[in-house]
């Protein structure tokens, strides 16, 4: 890849349990995460357990909250507090050693 190529798109469903607090400090980190480290290559779609229970089913959550990573594959669920920014960066993988967003080629 080139550094005139596209990033890759990512894809993220945020599964919260209405304005609890895990699930507003969820938001917030996720929110911050994609702002920052994602800028415009990521679509979130935030999703209330309660009003969307047919979406529920589709990513087989069971808890909240959740975030899926449907893209890049492979696909990846975290469970749980979301408000440690590190632990969802390192789920997310945007933590790897070498990962640049929309780069093949190691750091360096």
């Amino acid at each position: 890849m080139t550094d005139s190529a596209d990033p890759p798109r990512w894809s993220l469903a945020l599964y919260v349990n209405g304005a609890s607090p895990a699930s507003a400090g969820a938001i917030e980190t996720v929110r911050r995460l994609c702002d920052t480290e994602l800028a415009g290559q990521v679509d979130l779609e935030v999703i209330d357990v309660h009003l969307q229970p047919a979406l529920v089913v589709r990513d087989n959550v069971i808890a909240a909250p959740t975030l899926v990573r449907r893209l890049p594959a492979p696909l990846r669920r975290l469970v749980g507090s979301l408000a440690d920014a590190d632990r969802v960066r390192s789920g997310l993988d945007l933590d790897l050693p070498g990962f640049v967003l929309g780069h093949d080629e190691p750091r360096g």
